[in-house]
Parts: structure tokens; C-alpha cells; sequence
């Protein structure tokens, strides 16, 4: 590696970081005000129908990419000639993804027995064909490290279905809202991506040399698979069991409770994930850049999910409104839940970036059957039974986790303990704090308060320790750089 390769790549992190950050705090904003906005238009039920399919179109879609986008970020070279195939193999498995949908959408209604669930899944698949056109454009921008061009894109899909699904909510106030909203943020995702790239397919394709990467892609895969079934079998079980309205519930506290996941673990991993990819060789560097970025997830994001857990039917009502209160306690132990995979998912991270495929797709069907075993146990005791054994499945997991994704890795077990530990304590110190609390304060008086303490102590508790400060500072020069 040239010597300034480096300080190139680190201002490389340091500027998709800051872009990245701006244009998720724009995502935040517009998820928020579509979940805010469209619960208030429509019901339970509606929520119910698109969270029956989710499950079934999800399950199909982790065919669409084959891990080839965390193939083409991790290689440590990649011609024209593999970016074409692997684009001709991407809208192979579109078209072939949209064909099945259609086929299976009336099975989809017979076995819900609603009819409405089999046109939203025969709908899906235009959204399949249109998403499956960018996926390789996606990929090398994401390798190159345009961190700019992706944080735009992501800007201009996120407003497009901010808007598409509140107007379409607002005139047919039903569930075909969802659809729209979806439909609008691909198409204008997959334009996006076009137009900023350079990289343009040819007809025709050579997949001499490809073997590689098809063959980490399908570990990829692998593991994508049974996460998914471990993610997504507690809303089929919910809804054969309970039905649409109850499914509703769970769906949407779950969306809430995968809020961090998505607007900061997910964009981060957009950085982190090429740039340990090219610090494989470095065990030093690696080990600190992922420690720092975990660092500063549990100072970002585990004092927020704590708040959430705290005040969770504050939390509720502040967001969905009152006939949304039935999802409170579900959201309670989901939120607990996030704390353990916040940093959990992280270790995607340390699998991707040294080539680890096969035993992140080991521990996958670990996790997926500690999963599918928590969901039984819990479904006699309704939704809030299956959101609080998925709780204690994912604690019981992380050990076993942490264990195997350090396994040969710069980065060692304790270290993914005591990083996050500031943050744990703060949490339990902010809990006792909030007991004493009037009950009579207003709701955003009381979650504002609870989030400024748990943010406070867990600042406080960091600087206490050497390595907790030497972090600090290298955090807030990073801030003044970007």
C-alpha cells in the first residue's frame, strides 16, 4: 500500500461518514414523518396486510443481489468484465424473483386467507424488477467509496417516499399507500444511481473469473437467508395465530425498534465495510477503526434505544397516537431487544471484511433456530409473549456471537464488552433516575428528560477510562475535520 494510501482512505471515512450522517439525519426526519402522518390515516389492518407480505416478498428478494454487492466490496480487485456479469446475473434473478412473485401471490391470499395480501404481493414484483437494475451500480459506488453520491441518492429516495406514500395515503386511505410509497423510492433510488455512475452494462456477458465472487456471494446468501427466516417467522406466527390487527401491533413496534438499526448501524456499515475490507492486512488499523465506530455506536445509538425502552408507551403515543397504545408493552421488549443487536450487527463487519462468509452463515442457522425456539415459546402468551422470548433468545445468543466473530480477527471478545459498557450502566442509572419522575409531566417533557440524562451519563462514563477519552477526542476531531 502507497504511503499516503492511508491518509487518503481515512479521509475517504471521515467525509462519507459526515455525508452519510447528513443524509440520514434527513431520513430520520422523513421516516419519522411518514410514520407519524400515514398511522394517523390508516389503521391497524392496513399495517397488517403489507406486514403479511413483507415476510414472503423478503424471503424471495434475498435471492434478487446473491451477496454480490458484499462480493464486489470485498474483493480486493474487480475488472469491467465482473461488474458486467454480475449485473446480467443481478436482473436475471429480478426478472426470474418478479415471475415467482406473480405466480405465488394467489397462494399468498389462501394462506392468510386475504385476498388483499395476494395483489399487494403480485404488485411487488414491478418493485423487483426496477430495484434489481441498480444493484450493481449501488455495489461499486459503495466500493469506491462514493459516500457523497449514495447519501444523495439516499436524500432524494427517501423524500420521494415520504411524499408518494402521504399522498397516496390521503386519497385512498388504505393499505395500497404502503405499496406507492415503496414503488415511488425505488424508482427514483434506481434513477439516481444511473445518473451518478459511469459504469454502464454491455450486452453480453463473461463469467470467466466470476467463480470467486459468486462463490463468497452464495455464503452471503446463506447467511441472509436464515437471518431472514429467524427475523420475519414471528410476523407469520403472529398473524396465523392473532390475525392482521394484532400483527399490526408488532409490525409496527418492530419497525420502531429497528429505527437505530437502520438509520445509523446501516449507513455506517456503508463506510465500515470497505474500509476494514482494505485494512484486512493492517491488524492494528483494523482494530482500531472498528473499535472507534463501535464505539461510537454506543454512545450514538444505546442511550436513544434506552430512552425508547424507558418511556415506551410515551413513546407510543408521541408517535402513533392513542389507538396505537396496545403496542406498547410489545415495543418495551422489543427495544430491549435492539440493545443487544446494535452492536451485534456489527459483527456483519468483521465477517464481510476478512472473507468470513461461511462461518458468518454457521452462525446464522445458530441464531435462526435460537429464534424460531424463542417464537414457539413465546406465541401462546400473544404478540407480547413472542416480543419478550425473542428479547431473552437474542441475550441467550451473544455470547456465542461475539465468540465467533472474533475468532482469528484483530478485534478480541472483551473488547466488544467493554466498549459498550459505559453506556449499559448509564442505561440502568437512567432508569432509576426516571422512576422519580412525576407521573403527571407531559409525555415529551418526560422522554426529552430521560434521553438528556442516558445521553449525559453515558458521555460522562466513557471519559472515565483512558481509552474511553484517547476515543472522545479522536471522535470530536474527526466532527471538526468532516
Amino acid at each position: 500500500m502507497a504511503a499516503g494510501a492511508p491518509a487518503s482512505m481515512a479521509r475517504n471515512a471521515t467525509r462519507g461518514a459526515a455525508t452519510t450522517a447528513v443524509a440520514q439525519a434527513f431520513k430520520v426526519v422523513t421516516t419519522m414523518l411518514t410514520t407519524v402522518i400515514v398511522a394517523r390515516l390508516l389503521s391497524p389492518d392496513d399495517y397488517g396486510v403489507t406486514a403479511m407480505v413483507a415476510p414472503v416478498a423478503g424471503f424471495i428478494l434475498i435471492f434478487q443481489n446473491l451477496g454480490l454487492n458484499s462480493a464486489v466490496i470485498q474483493a480486493k480487485t474487480l475488472d469491467p468484465e465482473h461488474s458486467n456479469a454480475l449485473f446480467w446475473v443481478n436482473m436475471a434473478a429480478s426478472a426470474a424473483i418478479a415471475v415467482v412473485m406473480v405466480a405465488i401471490a394467489p397462494l399468498v391470499g389462501l394462506f392468510y386467507h386475504d385476498t388483499r395480501a395476494a395483489l399487494v404481493t403480485a404488485a411487488t414484483a414491478a418493485t423487483v424488477l426496477v430495484s434489481g437494475a441498480k444493484l450493481q451500480h449501488q455495489a461499486l459506488l459503495n466500493r469506491e467509496m462514493r459516500f457523497s453520491v449514495l447519501s444523495l441518492n439516499d436524500v432524494v429516495s427517501a423524500a420521494a417516499t415520504l411524499f408518494g406514500t402521504v399522498i397516496a395515503a390521503y386519497f385512498l386511505r388504505n393499505y395500497w399507500a404502503i405499496w406507492i410509497g415503496a414503488f415511488v423510492g425505488a424508482m427514483s433510488s434506481t434513477l439516481m444511481m444511473w445518473a451518478n455512475s459511469g459504469w454502464r452494462p454491455r450486452l453480453g456477458a463473461n463469467f470467466a473469473g466470476t467463480r470467486k465472487l459468486i462463490a463468497f456471494g452464495a455464503s452471503i446468501t446463506g447467511f441472509n437467508l436464515v437471518n431472514f427466516l429467524a427475523r420475519n417467522a414471528d410476523n407469520v406466527i403472529i398473524a396465523k395465530a392473532q390475525g392482521s390487527a394484532q400483527l399490526g401491533l408488532y409490525d409496527r413496534s418492530y419497525k420502531l425498534m429497528l429505527f437505530p438499526l437502520q438509520n445509523i448501524n446501516q449507513p455506517l456499515s456503508r463506510v465500515m465495510t470497505p474500509a476494514l475490507s482494505r485494512m484486512q492486512d493492517e491488524p492494528a488499523r483494523y482494530r482500531r477503526a472498528y473499535l472507534l465506530a463501535l464505539r461510537g455506536l454506543a454512545i450514538v445509538s444505546l442511550p436513544g434505544v434506552i430512552t425508547a425502552a424507558i418511556c415506551s408507551g410515551r413513546v407510543v403515543e408521541i408517535l402513533l397516537g392513542p389507538k396505537w397504545m396496545g403496542a406498547a408493552p410489545i415495543f418495551f421488549w422489543l427495544s430491549l431487544t435492539a440493545l443487544a443487536q446494535i452492536v451485534a450487527n456489527t459483527t456483519g463487519w468483521l465477517y464481510v471484511s476478512t472473507g468470513q462468509g461461511r462461518r458468518q452463515f454457521v452462525w446464522g442457522v445458530t441464531s435462526s433456530l435460537i429464534s424460531l425456539a424463542s417464537f414457539a415459546i413465546g406465541i401462546p402468551f400473544g404478540a407480547v409473549g413472542v416480543a419478550r422470548a425473542y428479547f431473552f433468545g437474542q441475550l441467550l445468543g451473544l455470547p456465542f456471537l461475539y465468540w465467533s466473530a472474533t475468532r482469528n480477527n484483530p478485534v478480541s471478545y472483551g473488547s466488544l464488552i467493554t466498549v459498550q459498557l459505559p453506556s449499559l450502566i448509564a442505561g440502568v442509572i437512567t432508569f432509576v433516575i426516571s422512576r422519580t419522575f412525576p407521573a403527571s409531566l407531559p409525555s415529551v417533557y418526560f422522554v426529552g428528560l430521560t434521553a438528556v440524562i442516558a445521553y449525559s451519563l453515558a458521555l460522562a462514563l466513557q471519559a472515565v477510562s483512558k481509552s474511553g477519552r484517547e476515543a472522545l477526542l479522536e471522535m470530536f476531531g474527526m466532527v471538526r475535520r468532516a
